[in-house]
């Protein structure tokens, strides 16, 4: 009987306790990554380990995944805050949650092709909270094949 009413309290106090962390969030409104921003004395240092890719040749209309690797390089978490594409055609993706030290991430970018004919640059502007450049900015370029070319159209 004894345990059973230990297991009860412990229940009953762990709910309690998600509830009230919970609300504190919901109230503040404020996620990790911007407290991390606003901590510059406690920002971290990033290694990218490639800031420049080229994917080569693709047909114009078709899609293509980059992936650009970092490492949390520092001694506290590592937040990516934005991931901004130069243009429309680019859609971007990162992590939401804190890189430890020593972790490894990735950014990805999708680029479609349709209507980009030729060789393309393109560019992602990086928002971290990191003492070496706070904006990063990750290229990638190849060349998008004319489709009326190709068919001889």
């Amino acid at each position: 009987m004894n345990k059973l009413i230990i297991i009860s309290v412990c229940i009953i106090l762990s709910a309690a306790c998600k509830n009230k962390v919970n609300t504190y969030e919901n109230k503040l409104g404020v996620k990790p990554a911007a407290l991390a921003e606003m901590d510059k004395v406690n920002y971290t240092k990033i290694q990218w380990l490639d800031t420049l890719k080229n994917f080569g040749s693709i047909n114009e209309g078709d899609s293509v995944l980059i992936k650009f690797y970092f490492k949390n390089k520092g001694n506290t978490a590592l937040f990516i805050l934005q991931a901004r594409p130069g243009c429309g055609c680019t859609l971007t993706d990162y992590p939401q949650n804190a890189i430890l030290p020593g972790e490894q991430g990735a950014i990805t970018a999708t680029f479609n092709s349709k209507e980009h004919p030729g060789i393309i640059t393109k560019s992602i502007l990086v928002k971290t909270n990191t003492i070496n450049n706070t904006f990063q900015k990750l290229e990638f370029s190849g060349e998008v094949i004319n489709r009326n070319h190709v068919s001889g159209k």
